[in-house]
């Protein structure tokens, strides 16, 4: 897993430890570059007269010899297409950054300088932002259990000659959240026999420091806040459970946003066994925790000024003869009877506990993340998140964050007809509603404990891996929604 590590100049004449130049290509009539080399840009525009260098996503490289170019930095020039000027926004521009990203791991090239001058056309620093943030998202591997290592560390600079655009500001951000996004790759990308519960927490205590403060909870502690529905989960596995709670408070007088993550280090389906064929990804099954926890360290290391707290109740989901029985019913933490028709919908269950520890903080405003339902990817595909939610208002903010990170949010609906499935005979809820509208009751059934909370529910199961790479996403974890998660920061600060 190699790192990036950034510098900013302010001209292509400063020293300059790459020899490399990155250059991205807009397909527009009033595209000019000054590469400070009348060569270089006699080069330049002779090529981009005689090819389409700005197709998006298409990388051109231009040599650039001491011997023909004796009065230029660099050896060769990497031209990156952004496409049509009026056909570009944040994902396109993140797209052909990712593109680019993704090239130079297969490449011997370890540091470059990208120059930022030809995204000025756009006037619009995010755009800036989204291109450099696809570069280092794009430029991703999980490499740590192999003997031969992709690349070593990578060094990059980034370059504008534009003495108002706030280039450290920019860069600064785009690092932050392109690197929370690929630690929370790393989190789901990691195996289960490694990243257990205890070790999810003990990550969790790490990043913990004078701004981002940590309380992990054992199984004891849990129980003695009446957490039945989680411990019920976690009863057929030797992993102890634990509960992870951080908290980001810039603001002492004010309460909290909560961003809480479903935290299943490994999913077998419990005594409602998966297939196998079911189980081999289900180490995935934290992606919500990974997310959330990436999400508030780079929150704080940015320095927002808004008050978050994190919560993740993190265990296995395992048979044995100790696990939890289909038809057997457990006390929540509100007093709520559930019925657990099947051990495989089980991280509901462990929600249902989590948003109830979190009411009693009195928070402002709760977001839940999970890889919840099967029958998520079914309804809506890999495209977009499914999305539930009590409070509009607060739903419109999920959705423009996901506008900008590129999380794209579909709402669903809380229909009465569908909440019905869930009623149990002989209990107050039962945890699943049936085939039908799955992803749906699930919502229902962890709003039953939300009540008046302004409440989001994200369902990223179709979106928490992909099986083959994809504009900024590279085959494996994605680490969505952790990007979401950092923009709504930013919303909620204003």
């Amino acid at each position: 897993m190699q790192q990036n590590k950034i510098k900013h100049i302010n001209s292509l004449n400063e020293e300059t430890k790459s020899q490399t130049l990155i250059l991205p290509i807009i397909k527009n009539k009033d595209f000019s570059v000054d590469l400070l080399d009348m060569n270089a840009n006699r080069l330049l525009i002779d090529t981009m007269l005689n090819e389409d260098i700005s197709t998006n996503g298409e990388i051109t490289v231009l040599h650039t010899p001491k011997s023909l170019f004796p009065n230029f930095n660099y050896l060769r020039i990497f031209c990156i297409g952004l496409g049509l000027i009026e056909e570009s926004n944040l994902s396109s521009v993140r797209k052909s950054g990712g593109s680019l990203g993704r090239y130079f791991l297969n490449s011997k090239i370890e540091e470059a300088n990208i120059f930022i001058d030809s995204l000025n056309l756009f006037d619009n620093e995010e755009l800036i932002e989204s291109f450099i943030e696809g570069f280092f998202l794009g430029n991703y591997s999980f490499d740590k259990y192999k003997n031969k290592k992709s690349k070593s560390d990578n060094f990059f600079e980034i370059t504008s000659t534009d003495s108002k655009l706030a280039i450290k500001n920019i860069t600064t951000k785009s690092y932050e959240k392109s690197e929370a996004e690929k630690n929370a790759r790393n989190l789901v990308n990691e195996p289960a026999n490694y990243l257990t519960p205890s070790k999810l927490a003990d990550i969790s205590s790490t990043i913990s420091n004078k701004k981002l403060k940590c309380n992990i909870l054992d199984k004891n502690e849990c129980k003695k806040l009446g957490m039945n529905a989680f411990l019920g989960v976690s009863q057929g596995s030797i992993e102890e459970p634990k509960l992870i709670h951080l908290s980001y408070k810039p603001l002492p007088n004010e309460n909290s946003f909560w961003y809480i993550g479903k935290a299943i280090t490994f999913d077998s389906g419990g005594l409602s066994l998966k297939p196998s064929g079911s189980m081999f990804s289900m180490k995935g099954d934290m992606g919500g925790s990974a997310a959330v926890i990436s999400a508030i360290n780079a929150i704080a290391n940015l320095g927002l000024m808004v008050n978050i707290d994190v919560l993740c109740l993190a265990t296995e989901n395992m048979p044995s003869g100790s696990a939890q029985r289909p038809s057997d019913v457990v006390e929540a933490m509100d007093g709520t009877y559930i019925e657990v028709e099947n051990t495989d919908a089980e991280g509901r269950l462990t929600l249902a506990d989590a948003i109830t520890y979190a009411k009693t903080f009195d928070p402002k405003f709760i977001i839940d993340v999970a890889t919840l339902t099967g029958a998520a990817s079914i309804g809506l595909g890999k495209g977009n998140i499914s999305a539930f939610s009590n409070n509009e208002k607060f739903m419109k903010n999920v959705k423009n964050a996901g506008e900008k990170s590129g999380d794209h949010v579909w709402q669903l609906p809380l229909d009465s007809v569908s909440k019905k499935q869930n009623n149990s005979t002989i209990a107050d809820i039962k945890n699943t509603g049936g085939r039908l509208a799955g992803s749906i009751t699930a919502a229902h059934f962890i709003n039953h404990f939300v009540g008046e909370i302004p409440w989001v529910h994200l369902d990223i199961a179709a979106n928490s891996m992909t099986s083959s790479n994809d504009g900024w996403h590279n085959k494996g974890a994605t680490g969505i929604p952790t990007r979401l998660l950092i923009e709504l920061a930013y919303i909620f600060e204003k």
